[in-house]
């Protein structure tokens, strides 16, 4: 996604309807600094959990090594552009090592933005500051004997190694996991652009000393601290609970600079007890789920229906009845022994009209939630979990008419063709596909979702034999039919 400015890498995890919980990683540390097992637990703790690549580190913008284009203000800011981009005036932010600082940086200078602060691993002046404690003596040994030789960065065998070996120094006394340290910087190397560039952060100039304003925080803090951090020792953490108004420390048990899983059973309670604050009003829900629609629509419809389900939120194209137009249409059509198809079925009331007009009725909806309430609400007509984008074989010409109201429209430009390909092949020689959808000019931005359809997308439904008989536009909508010729001129079949 495009956040202030740079191509930045996001994930998350749980439901938007959720507080959400942005992760910052610490210097050279991409999103998978956070490991999936920590953000899942998060959010199954009821949280909406956001991780990002930094930039110079997984598939964010990245720059030549020894050349940042940016600096340490700028990281900041990513974040703030990171909560833009998913519809988040608020966050519990949470930051780890420079991520911690970076967090600190963002409840001073975006405090509107910030629910919460949870730092770890953090401290208020850095490793070096003349009255905080200095680094353990090994760690200092271990800089003062001078750097490995770096490893040939295309190497991904001789890369992993040096990752790992890299974090050492920093752990605590607990056992690691070497084979699963070894996935990880795995993973590390494989997604990203120029594993050298990552050192860049060490390079990003512009982070002068903050510490005399930490005494202006006003959110809640949440110091975790490992009792014996070789790099900025707890000395540091009892620094910022001593200088944040309000913040509570709590030491992680033999840990180090580091936030390993044998303390996720003590840190994931006290994070989510500590950032059960900024509920998303039921706007701000449906802002970050239509976020969600333009990069996964089979997540963020049924991350809606359960929202809605949970009155969370409110369904936005949801009727109480069948669309007016698709009344219209039928009215006065006898559906016995042909079949009908409902596209995006949703709640089920197209397909509940179409049923008592006698069609054979089958309704399908990417959203296992929104197909449950439909077979509730309607007995007659059969529901079932389907995507537009991969529907079952057997639907390939099985339809005698097949209505689509408001679908196309909500899926990105990239998947679209696709989907109107799709639909088109549903329809069975002599069947009739009625569209219903918004509509825009050719020279208006693409801005959404929805995606309002321009004259040429509606006119690409024709092909395969199946023909346009009517493209009718008013101001803000087309409503159009499609027409398949039976092979053969033995009988009609197609719906009046």
């Amino acid at each position: 996604m495009r956040a202030n400015g740079a191509d930045l890498c996001v994930e998350t995890f749980g439901t938007p309807a959720d507080p959400a919980v942005l992760l910052v990683a610490g210097a050279t540390g991409s999103m998978l600094s956070w490991a999936d097992g920590f953000c899942a637990r998060l959010a199954d703790g009821g949280r909406y959990v956001i991780r990002y690549d930094h930039r110079d580190t997984g598939r964010s913008v990245t720059y030549p090594p020894g050349e940042p284009g940016y600096g340490f203000h700028d990281l900041a800011a990513d974040a703030v552009g990171v909560l833009d981009a998913l519809a988040v005036p608020r966050a519990n932010v949470v930051g780890i090592s420079m991520g911690g600082g970076l967090a600190q940086l963002l409840a001073l200078d975006f405090a509107d933005r910030v629910a919460s602060l949870t730092l770890i691993a953090s401290s208020p002046a850095g490793p070096n500051a003349p009255d905080l404690p200095p680094m353990a003596p090994a760690l200092l040994e271990h800089f003062a004997a001078g750097a490995p030789p770096a490893p040939d960065w295309t190497d991904r065998a001789a890369v992993v190694e040096h990752l790992v070996a890299a974090g050492r120094p920093y752990a605590g006394p607990r056992p690691v996991d070497v084979d699963a340290a070894r996935a990880t910087a795995g993973r590390v190397f494989d997604r990203a652009t120029d594993i050298a560039s990552s050192a860049n952060h060490f390079q990003a100039g512009g982070g002068e000393s903050w510490r005399s304003r930490l005494g202006t925080i006003e959110v809640p803090t949440l110091v975790l601290h490992g009792d014996v951090d070789p790099l900025t020792p707890p000395g540091h953490g009892e620094a910022l609970a001593r200088e944040i108004p309000g913040a509570r420390l709590l030491l992680m048990e033999d840990t180090g600079h580091e936030l390993p899983p044998g303390v996720w059973d003590v840190v994931v309670p006290a994070i989510v007890e500590h950032t059960g604050v900024a509920e998303p009003g039921r706007d701000e829900v449906l802002a970050r789920i239509r976020w969600l629609g333009s990069v996964d629509t089979s997540t963020a419809f049924e991350d809606l229906y359960a929202a809605a389900a949970r009155d969370e939120v409110d369904v936005p194209w949801d009727r109480e009845e069948p669309h007016r137009l698709i009344l219209d249409r039928f009215k006065d059509v006898d559906g016995t022994g042909k079949r009908a198809l409902v596209v995006g079925a949703g709640y089920g009331h197209d397909a509940g009209f179409l049923a008592g007009l006698g069609f054979d009725t089958l309704g399908f909806d990417v959203s296992p939630t929104a197909v449950g309430v439909a077979r509730e609400r309607f007995p007659a007509p059969r529901f079932e979990v389907a995507d537009v984008l991969d529907p079952p074989a057997e639907w390939s010409g099985a339809f005698d008419v097949v209505v689509e109201v408001l679908i196309a429209q909500s899926l990105p430009a990239g998947v679209r063709p696709t989907a109107i390909a799709n639909v088109r092949r549903f329809v069975a020689p002599g069947g009739t596909l009625v569209l219903l959808a918004l509509a825009r000019d050719d020279d208006e931005p693409e801005t959404g979702p929805p995606w309002p359809l321009v004259r040429g997308e509606i006119e690409s439904y024709a092909g395969d034999d199946l023909r346009a008989v009517l493209i009718d536009r008013t101001e803000s909508r087309w409503w159009a039919e499609f027409r398949r010729d039976r092979p053969t001129a033995s009988g009609s079949g197609a719906v009046s």
